[in-house]
């Protein structure tokens, strides 16, 4: 059983111990983060269910003809679908639970999916969620974090590669569009020589690298390609993602041929904005506190909007970040903060009149005497090449 198995079986056990329950259930594929921090991420991209008894006995019901597969990676006791009646995960796992003679209430986590528990729910148990994984996950142990190290060092090299080529392109005959090597310098050449970055580096873009210039800002979309304006504020945002499943954030913004007005002000905001959240990251400060200091210092520097629009607004917030691009713990939550908190912080303004916006994101673990950046990247507005 690997730390982070050992860390949900124990957390859920004592989930189970305290609400009298019979047993925990999950259903998800390989892409559902829950269950590969359950049983591992050499998974099948069909749906499983992953149970643990109120007895300690991990079990996992992978689909029809992958049970061989299951058992060569997963430690517990792998259910071949063959053996049990029910066509549908949720459907073996009541299954499962009848056979052992389990009566009573069944943990879940809120995310699993709604057939299963009606499954759970038609065969006599009674379905109650719990959050018990979620925070189990949130503490990160010393092979996750140093997993996250690697992701958000590898997302540097993206970060750069944007930079570079920003840094290195001219103004086109209309004195304004951006050029690179005699074409057009557009969000989708950025993006694409990000994401190749980003594979030399060894981590997946997994569709979540995010460039944004100008007015498409209001509303960027992951897919766009637009032609790049010197003056204009140029989002590089990205989220990798390594082998296991983990993922890293970070995001810069710039500005080549910045005039030093608006978006040098917006730029300042955010800087100051991070700064003050990274002094906040420490062991007992309540995670909403972090995202009080962020926003109230953006509203210093008159960006008096905080929430989550996209248009015409702040956004101050952060979030937790490990097999999930987001997940515990919640910035806008009253928890407090522990060693082992891995948190992205993401200050943001926007300006729909300015035809822009400002982002700065990091990654940091919480330790017990502050934090610790997990990669590090200057945080300049204008590009340069070292």
């Amino acid at each position: 059983m690997t730390a982070t198995e050992g860390r949900a079986a124990t957390a859920l056990a004592d989930a189970i111990e305290a609400r009298d329950a019979a047993a925990f259930v999950h259903v998800g594929d390989r892409s559902d983060a829950a269950l590969r921090y359950l049983a591992g991420p050499a998974l099948p991209d069909r749906p499983s269910a992953f149970l643990l008894s109120a007895t300690g006995e991990r079990l996992l019901c992978p689909p029809p003809g992958a049970a061989s597969a299951a058992r060569a990676v997963f430690d517990g006791t792998v259910v071949s679908a063959d053996s049990v009646d029910g066509s549908a995960p949720g459907e073996r796992a009541a299954a499962v639970l009848a056979e052992r003679d389990v009566v009573g209430t069944v943990l879940t986590t809120a995310t699993i999916p709604h057939a299963a528990a009606l499954y759970l729910d038609r065969a006599g148990y009674e379905v109650a969620s719990t959050d018990a994984l979620d925070e189990a996950r949130a503490l990160k142990t010393a092979g996750e974090i140093e997993r996250l190290r690697s992701v958000q060092t590898a997302a540097t090299a993206g970060i750069a590669r944007a930079e570079a080529l920003l840094a290195g392109a001219d103004r086109g005959d209309d004195g304004e569009t951006l050029v690179h090597a005699d074409d057009v310098l557009t969000t989708g050449v950025l993006r694409r020589a990000v994401n190749a970055a980003l594979a030399r580096a060894g981590v997946d873009p997994a569709g979540n690298t995010l460039i944004a210039s100008g007015a498409a800002w209001s509303d960027p979309a992951f897919g766009s390609d637009d032609p790049i304006r010197a003056g204009d504020p140029v989002l590089v945002d990205l989220a990798p993602r390594d082998a296991a499943g983990y993922h890293g954030r970070l995001a810069r913004t710039f500005v080549v041929d910045t005039d030093g007005g608006w978006d040098r002000r917006a730029h300042l905001a955010v800087t100051r904005a991070r700064e003050a959240g990274l002094a906040e990251l420490e062991t007992g400060t309540s995670a909403s506190r972090v995202h009080e200091e962020t926003a109230a210092e953006v509203i210093a520097y008159g960006f008096d909007t905080v929430g989550e629009a996209r248009t015409d607004g702040t956004r101050a917030l952060g979030h937790g970040v490990g097999l999930a691009r987001r997940e515990a713990p919640w910035l806008s939550g009253s928890g407090e903060l522990e060693p082992g908190h891995v948190v992205a912080l993401v200050p943001t303004v926007f300006d729909q009149e300015e035809n822009g916006g400002v982002r700065i994101a990091d990654l940091a673990v919480v330790t017990a005497d502050g934090y610790d950046l997990l990669a590090e990247y200057a945080t300049s507005l204008s590009p340069t090449v070292e």
